[in-house]
């Protein structure tokens, strides 16, 4: 085992805690290569979501103007702190990040960029955060589980296709930029990660009311071996569903995987105007 993989985890002597999802990413090469891909300029602003003892925020603070660090964990912050001590561009908040306040985020000027090794147990809430409320940060680049990397970046028609697969490629284009291996941290996960790319788009074929467009896609995948005529019962009759597709000229014994991200939009649109 490599010099520079274990150095975070021992500091202080430090216990994870399984509660909060605690892996710590202790391979130094890794977390290098990580704020690398991020491309973080001197002007850019950086939010990261768990920074926990600081084996990426330490590079970070180098690259950026100025990092925001979000960590839950009050007793893994003395640590954080001590090892970017040399750096006076960043601000540490002891907090759950679905609970702060993040609305200062939208008066800064600068670019804001999500960095984070997020904690696997709540990293679609926190995904889900970033696409649709914080506006300001435009590029995340995160570290997920390998089977959520291969969600948000699946194809029609593929098992891994799903509801949130079609939202978050709606908001935005997912890229993955580097698998990494359950060695790379302490302790040892049962799965491996990658590290993806999500930039938010501006699409041009947009949906006449967003909110009904995620909530059709949701209630078409409730059940995924149902057809989407059955599924979409669950939030309207039979009739009036069947009525939705046909309009739409989608056959209503299709599954919900089939669809493209353009014929969910056009059928929210089709609702949209029938209600």
């Amino acid at each position: 085992m490599r010099d520079n993989k274990n150095n975070n985890s021992k500091n202080n002597n430090f216990k994870t805690k399984k509660a909060l999802g605690q892996c710590f990413l202790t391979d130094e090469r890794i977390c290098e290569r990580i704020v690398s891909l991020a491309d973080i300029k001197k002007e850019d602003i950086v939010v990261e979501v768990g920074p926990g003892l600081g084996a990426i925020t330490k590079h970070l603070v180098k690259k950026a103007k100025k990092v925001y660090a979000f960590e839950i964990d009050n007793e893994a912050i003395p640590i954080l702190k001590k090892n970017t001590s040399f750096s006076d561009n960043l601000i540490v908040y002891n907090e759950d990040i679905l609970k702060a306040d993040l609305s200062f985020l939208e008066d800064i000027k600068e670019d804001v960029i999500l960095v984070s090794n997020l904690p696997y147990y709540i990293t679609s809430p926190i995904i889900s955060l970033f696409l649709y409320n914080v506006k300001k940060v435009k590029r995340m680049v995160l570290m997920v589980q390998k089977e959520v990397g291969d969600r948000l970046s699946a194809k029609v028609s593929t098992k891994d296709y799903n509801s949130f697969t079609i939202i978050v490629s709606y908001f935005s284009k997912v890229t993955k930029l580097l698998n990494v291996s359950r060695g790379s941290f302490t302790p040892s996960p049962n799965v491996d990660s990658v590290v993806i790319e999500i930039d938010k788009i501006d699409r041009e074929i947009k949906p006449l009311d967003e909110d009904l467009f995620i909530k059709v896609v949701n209630s078409s995948f409730k059940e995924r071996r149902k057809t989407i005529l059955n599924n979409l019962q669950s939030l309207y009759t039979k009739e009036k569903a069947a009525i939705y597709l046909e309009k739409a000229s989608i056959e209503p014994g299709r599954r919900a995987e089939t669809l493209s991200i353009d014929e969910f939009i056009n059928l929210s649109n089709v609702i949209k105007n029938e209600l």
